[in-house]
């Protein structure tokens, strides 16, 4: 095969693995007693207990996780601890005191705990009535939701809490909402490890040697079997997982800067200067916004909106349109290879383009505009979602733009892909995915060229975030992929939140700035190349 792979293979080689778990998932009946990983393969990969000896996923056989995936993946890493150190501890006190001992052992848990609801869930009228709702649906009355509830009664069989094993016991209905973000697709919570476990460069990383370096990913994408995230160890609180600092420690930074952008928006300086009076105590449900209890929107109020049932509960995706910025949209006449997107690849969410005008999506629009009218008017709402929508076509027009110079670089020779290191997992991607989910062209790229060919485009191609590998990616390549992943990003969160230093200054300004970066590049990589042609040296290829 010629160094020149038709532009369309660039790209979908820079998207397909992103959902390479999901057909593979959804061809399995759901269990239906198993929410968060309701598939025989999910709960093969994800679920199924093995130590440290493998990691999780579809790539689990290729790399071992580091300590830590113990409590990040309980469900699958968790080891026990060795308690010959606590001997005298152990005879000192009860088996069945756990809170006795935990004082000496670990105070700080058993402080919170102690000011819990677990453990005193009749604190109020209004959690009294709540418990003996749920003491009706478990048959069992409940004095104290103590350890044992969460961590079994025996050392010897210790385990961590996940929601599928143990929250759902009493939190059913929350659980159920959690995981029907399962439905809508990723990026969700639901699917948060999944998608940090099945890009190539993660395991590559691994196979390198580099485990370690993913530790910020690892400590935020494992909010898919657990509740913790939110409603954080072990006061469990729902006051504070109302308020937008519960997000704050994951949605931040330079691909999804939520926190930032809301913060320094007029909606998050309302919050900071009166937050502190909101009815945090209370439900969503259970307020009316607009007025003196919640004068101005949080994340939750925003995102917890639910489509479908036009109530808050705890699925955060259901009005998702954009899909986190990272989809191309049809509403868009591409000069790249996103205009042959999706190549043949058979997986969703990556068998098609994203449809912002389609019935579903105009649906989720006027669920917005309905949650937004409870403080503006609906012609305001309808227009800020409108500009929301033309930013974002503008900045795909301009990534294509960009793109176009950047396939123009492997269609003529200027980077010799030959020549440097292979893309992260190249090696094995095709005889691990197979034709029926790349799709004959990528499928062939791949497997006759070893991973030695160009990947360019949304997700997979900005891997030079994570991993360089002798000349790959090139420096072309990296200022489209922080074009793609930083800048894009930022502006569409900019232009989301109503914040206009990220819709400027970090958003769009960069992405011109990064489309001259490029357009150099590209210009210096043909006079290198035209140069070495005619003086019979190197062929061309230039890598940098």
């Amino acid at each position: 095969m010629k160094q020149s792979i038709s532009n369309g293979l660039m790209v979908v080689c820079g998207i397909v693995l992103f959902g390479f778990a999901g057909p593979a998932f959804s061809q399995n009946k759901p269990d239906p007693e198993r929410l968060v990983y309701p598939t025989e393969s999910q709960q093969e990969g994800f679920e199924k207990w093995v130590g440290l000896e493998k990691g999780s996923g579809p790539w689990s056989d290729y790399y071992k996780p580091v300590p830590l995936h113990m409590y990040w993946s309980p469900k699958r890493h968790y080891i026990r601890p060795d308690l010959g150190a606590f001997e005298s501890l152990l005879e000192k006190y009860d088996k069945t005191d756990c809170v006795g001992c935990h004082e000496e052992v670990t105070p700080g848990i058993v402080l919170s705990w102690k000011e819990s609801t677990h453990a005193n869930p009749r604190r109020n009228a209004k959690f009294a009535e709540k418990l003996r709702a749920i003491e009706e649906k478990i048959g069992e009355s409940i004095d104290q939701v103590t350890c044992n509830y969460c961590h079994g009664a025996n050392h010897d069989e210790l385990f961590l809490p996940n929601a599928d094993d143990v929250c759902k016991r009493c939190h059913r209905q929350q659980v159920e909402e959690f995981a029907s973000e399962f439905n809508d697709g990723r990026p969700s919570h639901q699917a948060s490890w999944i998608s940090n476990v099945v890009v190539p460069w993660y395991v590559e990383g691994f196979r390198r040697g580099e485990g370690y370096s993913f530790i910020g990913c690892d400590q935020c994408h494992p909010a898919m079997e657990r509740c913790d995230p939110c409603h954080t160890r072990h006061s469990f609180k729902a006051e504070e997982a109302r308020r937008p600092e519960a997000c704050f420690s994951c949605h931040m930074g330079a691909d999804h800067p939520d926190a930032e952008t809301y913060k320094d928006s007029k909606m998050g300086v309302i919050y900071e200067l009166e937050g502190d009076t909101w009815a945090f105590d209370k439900g969503l449900n259970e307020i009316a916004l607009g007025g003196p209890e919640l004068r101005s929107p949080t994340c939750q109020v925003c995102h917890m909106y639910n489509n479908s049932t036009g109530k808050w509960g705890h699925n955060v995706t259901s009005k998702g349109r954009w899909r986190m910025g990272t989809y191309p949209p049809k509403e868009v006449e591409y000069k790249s290879s996103m205009k042959d997107y999706p190549y043949g690849i058979t997986m969703p969410p990556m068998d098609k383009k994203i449809e912002i005008y389609s019935p579903e999506n105009k649906k989720k629009l006027e669920r917005w505009v309905e949650l937004c009218s409870n403080c503006h008017s609906g012609r305001f709402a309808k227009l800020w979602f409108e500009s929301l929508d033309e930013y974002m076509f503008a900045a795909y027009r301009k990534r294509d733009e960009a793109q176009a110079i950047v396939e123009d670089c492997f269609e003529k020779g200027y980077i010799d892909v030959d020549k440097r290191g292979i893309y992260p997992m190249g090696d094995v991607i095709a005889d691990k995915l197979g034709v029926q989910l790349l799709g004959e062209g990528v499928y062939k790229a791949f497997k006759q060229k070893k991973g030695h060919l160009p990947v360019v485009g949304p997700i997979l191609g900005v891997y030079a975030n994570f991993m360089y590998n002798d000349g790959n990616p090139s420096a072309i390549e990296v200022e489209y992929g922080n074009m793609w992943f930083w800048y894009a990003l930022k502006g569409y969160k900019g232009v989301a939140h109503g914040q206009q230093d990220y819709a400027w200054w970090w958003g769009w300004a960069p992405m011109v700035n990064q489309m001259s970066r490029i357009k150099s590049e590209h210009d210096m990589l043909e006079r290198v190349y035209n140069i070495e042609k005619k003086l019979g040296i190197g062929l061309g290829g230039g890598q940098n």
